[in-house]
């Protein structure tokens, strides 16, 4: 993937969509657009593990939400709202959506995007708490490096193989050490997600970035700013996935080609992105206001 082209462009995304096949058979790089207004735009996202996964994304060339102008919030938010709304009634499922606010994500050429994704209807609260910490864990967030037999491990990869092997080894507790703290769900929420996205202004003006997750519960949703790597959002609602959907787990048991079937890059799932397309732009049904004053339009 070139670094030189925006992977996210509004203009080439209605390009290559208005001109091309309503209802796709085959994906590309810009054909999957769905609808916008005047100054978001819908796409369905690689990596749709889940039904009903959509991008929201700023038409203009900036790297944060929280950079939007303010008198286009309403905007934003009838837009999200109509989305899940739409999602929650045609795949029977709840809703979660999350940003990577400045993660610079897509070949270092990023414009802002929030991701809507749909879990299982039977997630609880404490399901959303352990794959949160359970992603936590994976990454080794909080833990800077680690000492183990008189070597400094700072690679997240070594670090994570010599936790496992001591996990399995009460002996080798005794020749480890480690550098900081594991950190958890309630470590980490260090920002109001409610008032999401302008209060993480100053922070990103700071040259700083955060990382937003709304599963609609409020205590098992956070606004950080701890610097984490992306697609972390995406990897919390896989873990979920796994957790709460045992035909998904075989799936993914079987497939034995990548480890990390939660990035976008290893596995795009490109049924259920046309599938997304499709249903979306014949069932979606927006408000008479997000279309007369918003400019709202199926593609």
């Amino acid at each position: 993937m070139s670094e030189n082209v925006d992977q996210l462009s509004w203009e080439k995304f209605y390009e290559e969509t208005s001109s091309g096949e309503k209802f796709p058979k085959k994906i590309s790089a810009f054909n999957r657009l769905i609808a916008h207004t005047n100054n978001f735009f819908v796409i369905s996202g690689y990596g749709a593990f889940t039904p009903g996964y959509m991008i929201v994304v700023t038409k203009e060339f900036i790297p944060s939400f929280s950079l939007i102008k303010k008198n286009s919030y309403d905007e934003l938010e009838l837009l999200i709202n109509l989305i899940k709304d739409y999602l929650e009634s045609q795949y029977d499922r709840k809703v979660v959506s999350f940003e990577h606010g400045m993660c610079a994500c897509i070949g270092g050429l990023d414009r802002a995007h929030l991701h809507i994704m749909t879990i299982p209807k039977n997630t609880s609260g404490k399901d959303l708490k352990a794959s949160i910490n359970l992603t936590l864990e994976s990454r080794n967030a909080g833990i800077d490096h680690i000492i183990y037999n008189g070597y400094k491990l700072e690679n997240n990869h070594d670090i994570s193989s010599i936790l496992q092997i001591v996990k399995k080894d009460k002996k080798g507790k005794s020749k480890i050490k480690i550098k900081g703290k594991l950190l958890t769900l309630k470590d980490i929420k260090n920002l109001d997600f409610n008032k999401w996205p302008f209060i993480a202004y100053p922070h990103v003006m700071k040259g700083g970035h955060y990382v937003y997750f709304n599963s609609s519960f409020q205590n098992y949703s956070f606004l950080t700013t701890h610097n984490f790597q992306t697609q972390m959002g995406r990897e919390i609602v896989y873990n979920n996935e796994i957790r709460k959907n045992k035909k998904f787990q075989k799936e993914m048991s079987l497939d034995q080609n990548f480890s990390e079937k939660w990035k976008w890059q290893n596995m795009v799932f490109e049924k259920n992105i046309l599938s997304t397309i499709k249903d979306a732009k014949l069932h979606i049904k927006p408000s008479k206001r997000l279309i007369n004053n918003f400019g709202f339009e199926i593609v």
